[in-house]
């Protein structure tokens, strides 16, 4: 009955110290919380090999169960010592080698106590005594053990003086919680020294394991009631000294009492000349702080300490230090660093400055709208182009007002959405006397720091000088237009009567030299004649703006009546002059002339790794020699008018489209048009 209560109460310590060992790893992103659960670990081995210990009578077993138990107990001491000086904030006192340092005695202790068998530097002599009630393993105890006792015992006593001497001036809160730490770790030490002096009840049993759950309820306390894990002290001596920000202690008569890390690098001085030494002295190199620190408290402004690069700006703020009485005994001076602050301000104001003189002295027009198209920012240069007084006269006018169609707003904003900017989008805005300008405008929504769409701000250029000059142009185009139709119909009309002429000639001197004459004059007048008809596409050339169409439709207007055609340009569009069409029928004109055993053409399109589209006409005839590859386009070129493929290289040249000439000589022809990749599109979009 005993024994199976003592088992039980062991095995439930050590239930407590597990469980409170994997709630330290589930808050492991606490720093206290890792060395605790680590002790806690190494601490649970002690009972629930204990118990298990006491379930068996067998020597080896027994044996084997003490190894395991030192595989964790030797590590006890070194565990609790750093999570003490964890609790304390004292970690750096053990950094680097001196924490290394002290697992090297445990771990000889481990090897020592694994190889038990073969040496008697650790325990000797094993039996068991099954005398009494329970199965005591009995041993004597090696030189190296000894050792691992006593080094234990040494880091233990050490944690618990750092304990109640380090920070004693804490608050009562942190002093419950010193006072639970001493007395969860006091008790097991106190149970460990009575065994290892043979002053336990029962010879043979320690109560050490017994004393762990003790502890494991006490840490449970500490933890869930006194927020063991959230809430630990933090030295008031180590946050002065940490803080980025100078302080400085002068006492009611004038002299320095105290001063931090960051105020000795920022005077100058040297700590300990400085402490004890009039105010006035310490200070006379800064002025500025000296006048503050003799004012009136509460006397808070910004000073600058420091000249060129390592000029420096502070908010400095002075308060009375007084006694529980409210007697004064000195004035606490405290220095907020706020050089950063202030070159980002210098930065914001300099950047506004730029900011404001771009969007002032910027002849194109700068305007900013909320969601409902109100104005509420711009240029003066749009005060000027829409004929207001001042930029405020505007604030507040609707865009739809400044619309001359005011459904164009509409488009405006469906292709702004559609694309989240626009640029180099075509309006006609009307100004306030009625008068319409032409403009472009590049504009986007803007948003917030949230990334909420606010508005629509862009920038508007007048093109109105523009479009006047392009419609002047355009008018100087049909004239010449027109009076070049006119000679060319005079021209055309003398040139049938003078080939009307010439064949009535020839039928009459058949032979002879003049008949040659005749001939070559008939010839003449006939590429005359050509050569003035090609003027009639070529003045169309470039006058019409382009436009998006489909590749499958031009084919099918130019190529009717020619060679059957294989279309696999599908949704293709292009970009190109509205002669687009004179071009695929000028080809499928070469096709026939040039190409006599040609039976097919085939229409085709590739992309090309750099986002251009080749889009390629071949057919089956003899192909082009080599040498004519390039000369074909040139003017005059060929057996006819020497203009089809000149004409067809000049309108795609338009927006862009290059044409070469790649086929494989008596394999066909192969002509290959690059569109740029601006210039062509799919689906939907290609009209």
């Amino acid at each position: 009955m005993i024994l199976a209560l003592l088992i039980g109460l062991l095995f439930l310590a050590g239930g407590v110290l597990i469980a409170l060992m994997l709630y330290c790893y589930k808050h492991r992103d606490i720093a206290l919380a890792r060395p605790l659960g680590l002790l806690l670990l190494c601490a649970a081995f002690l009972p629930i090999t204990h118990a298990l210990n006491l379930m068996t009578e067998t020597l080896w077993l027994k044996i084997f169960l003490l190894q395991i138990r030192f595989l964790a107990v030797p590590f006890l001491a070194v565990f609790q010592l750093i999570f003490i000086l964890t609790y304390l904030r004292r970690e750096e006192w053990i950094q680097g080698w001196k924490k290394v340092s002290l697992f090297i005695i445990p771990i000889m202790t481990v090897i020592l106590a694994q190889t038990t068998w073969f040496h008697p530097l650790y325990r000797y002599d094993y039996w068991v005594d099954l005398s009494g009630p329970l199965p005591i393993l009995n041993f004597t105890n090696g030189i190296g053990f000894q050792v691992h006792v006593a080094y234990s015992h040494i880091l233990l006593i050490a944690s618990l003086l750092l304990l109640i001497f380090v920070q004693p001036e804490i608050h009562a809160f942190y002093r419950r919680q010193r006072l639970l730490l001493l007395a969860a770790l006091l008790l097991p030490l106190l149970c460990d020294l009575q065994y290892q002096l043979n002053l336990t009840p029962y010879p043979g049993l320690t109560l050490t394991p017994f004393a762990l759950m003790f502890t494991g309820l006490v840490f449970v306390g500490a933890t869930l009631r006194q927020g063991l894990l959230e809430v630990a002290p933090v030295a008031r001596g180590k946050v002065i000294e940490e803080m980025s920000s100078p302080m400085l202690v002068i006492d009611a008569r004038g002299r320095m009492t105290d001063m931090n890390t960051a105020a000795v690098r920022l005077l100058g001085t040297v700590h300990d000349d400085a402490i004890g030494s009039p105010a006035d002295l310490v200070l006379a190199g800064h002025p500025s702080v000296l006048a503050l620190a003799q004012g009136a408290s509460g006397d808070n402004r910004e000073i600058a300490i420091g000249e060129g690069l390592e000029r420096q700006f502070f908010d400095v703020a002075v308060d009375d230090l007084r006694t529980g009485t409210g007697a004064v005994i000195g004035k606490l001076v405290l220095l907020q660093n706020i050089t950063e602050r202030k070159q980002a301000e210098e930065a914001l104001k300099e950047s506004e400055e730029k900011y404001r003189t771009i969007i002032e002295n910027m002849q194109d027009l700068f305007y900013r709208t909320d969601l409902d198209g109100t104005i509420t920012m711009i240029s003066p240069s749009g005060v000027a182009l829409a004929g207001y007084g001042s930029p405020e006269e505007m604030i507040g006018v609707t865009m739809q007002e400044l619309y001359a169609d005011p459904l164009e707003r509409e488009r405006f904003l469906v292709a702004l959405r559609a694309n989240g900017a626009v640029g180099g989008y075509p309006l006609v805005l009307k100004m306030k006397d009625g008068t319409l300008k032409h403009v472009t405008v590049n504009g986007h929504f803007f948003t917030d720091a949230e990334g909420s769409v606010r508005g629509v701000e862009g920038i508007i250029h007048d093109v109105t000088d523009l479009h006047l000059a392009e419609q002047a142009l355009r008018q100087a185009n049909r004239q010449l237009n027109l009076m070049s139709s006119i000679t060319r119909h005079d021209i055309l009309n003398q040139l049938t009567v003078l080939l009307g002429n010439l064949s009535f000639a020839q039928e009459e001197v058949s032979e002879g030299p003049l008949s040659g004459y005749l001939e070559k004059m008939s010839i003449a007048a006939g590429t005359i004649q050509r050569q003035i008809e090609f003027t009639r596409d070529y003045q169309d050339l470039g006058v019409r703006a382009p436009e998006w169409q489909r590749v499958s439709g031009a084919i099918r207007t130019a190529a009717a009546g020619g060679l059957p055609i294989t279309d696999e340009t599908d949704g293709l569009a292009i970009y190109a002059d509205p002669m687009l069409v004179k071009v695929f029928a000028n080809l499928m004109d070469n096709t026939i002339r040039h190409a006599e055993s040609a039976t097919r053409v085939h229409l085709r399109y590739r992309p090309e790794e750099n986002g251009d589209l080749t889009l390629v006409w071949e057919d089956d005839g003899v192909g082009v020699p080599a040498g004519e590859k390039e000369r074909i386009f040139d003017r005059g070129f060929g057996k006819n008018t020497g203009l089809g493929l000149f004409l067809i290289r000049e309108i795609l040249a338009i927006t862009g489209i290059t044409i070469a000439e790649r086929g494989e000589p008596g394999e066909g022809a192969r002509f290959e048009m690059r569109v740029p990749s601006r210039a062509f599109r799919f689906g939907s979009e290609a009209v």
